[in-house]
């Protein structure tokens, strides 16, 4: 076992004179990376603002979400958290919005994938 901390030691003394040589060379001593970005930004030219308004319109993700739905639902009348899971469970879905007859505030309930139901509410 002291061998190999020996070993270790003897590596470990090897690569800190090897760092400090190459840090007195000028290896390690550059500016840092965020000086640079920072000189390499203000030197750019400011974009014109009928410039920058046009660069922005001309642009279109085309792997952007596109809704392919919607649907509406009144939540004005409020249901207890028991009916609210009920509901869950004959919805082909994961989750349902509802608000709240306790708080009168809207809450989540939603199917846990390790089973079980969770409910989100607002603080």
């Amino acid at each position: 076992m002291y061998a190999s901390i020996d070993a270790v030691t003897d590596r470990l003394a090897r690569k800190l004179k090897r760092y400090k040589e190459r840090k007195l060379d000028g290896w390690h001593g550059g500016p840092n990376v965020g000086e640079n970005i920072a000189n390499v930004l203000d030197s750019l030219p400011e974009p014109e603002e009928g410039e920058a308004a046009a660069g922005q319109e001309e642009f279109v993700d085309p792997e952007a979400p596109t809704i392919t739905k919607v649907k509406s639902y009144d939540l004005g009348k409020a249901i207890s958290l028991q009916e609210a899971i009920f509901a869950l469970d004959y919805i082909d879905h994961d989750f349902y919005v509802f608000r709240n007859e306790e708080d009168n505030e809207l809450n989540v309930v939603y199917k846990r994938n390790a089973g079980g139901v969770g409910l989100i509410q607002p603080q």
